[in-house]
């Protein structure tokens, strides 16, 4: 047993069983996005304490706002984590570098979508477009592969904390990655640790 929950750790199981068979991005997040789906509708969300649907208090920089509540990592090729935005809160805009699979446990989540127009040559500037903006409610899921749909913001509009759960195909505690100012075109790297770390496996 990975995970000490039974519900999460048979979705580990499942998990771990098309990552280790798939290198194909598109086709691990057509595979995983399912299991999402029925992680987030089995009615055991116990795993998601009381603490995780909350963001921590006094956190400030990039990731104040929101909480980043590691569930399981394996070294830095996968991660599990309970997100948790407060109300009005949300993320600059920003890539992964990694393909990822959301699902919503709660509240409502503003999804805002870009995508790099620019030639990509200057590591510091980047013209973006928006192609989009969605709005996840609970029980549904989202996806995300790189570079091609990767660049987004996400907020939370409501007037209560929103509760997802995100697999990414790296450590997103430590994974180097862009965020982006969206009218001087600026890229700065950056990385958020989270907030807890339950399961470790190397």
């Amino acid at each position: 047993m990975r995970h000490p929950n039974p519900t999460l750790d048979r979705f580990l199981d499942s998990l771990e069983g098309i990552v280790a068979a798939e290198r194909d991005q598109w086709k691990i997040v057509a595979a995983v996005e399912p299991l999402v789906k029925q992680l987030i509708a089995d009615p055991d969300h116990s795993y998601i304490k009381d603490k995780y649907r909350r963001p921590p208090e006094g956190k400030t920089g990039v990731a104040s706002g929101y909480g980043q509540y590691c569930l399981y990592r394996r070294g830095t090729q996968l991660s599990v984590i309970a997100f948790c935005w407060g109300p009005g809160k949300g993320t600059p805009i920003h890539d992964h570098l990694a393909w990822g699979v959301l699902g919503f446990y709660d509240g409502l989540e503003k999804e805002t979508r870009f995508k790099r127009i620019d030639d990509g040559k200057d590591a510091n500037r980047a013209t973006l477009q928006e192609i989009g903006v969605h709005f996840t409610k609970t029980g549904e899921t989202s996806h995300l592969t790189s570079p091609q749909r990767d660049v987004h913001k996400v907020e939370n509009p409501g007037d209560v904390p929103s509760v997802s759960i995100h697999i990414y195909g790296c450590d997103m505690g430590t994974q180097r990655r862009r965020r982006y100012d969206a009218s001087s075109g600026a890229i700065e790297w950056y990385s958020t640790p989270h907030d807890s770390d339950e399961v470790v496996v190397s």
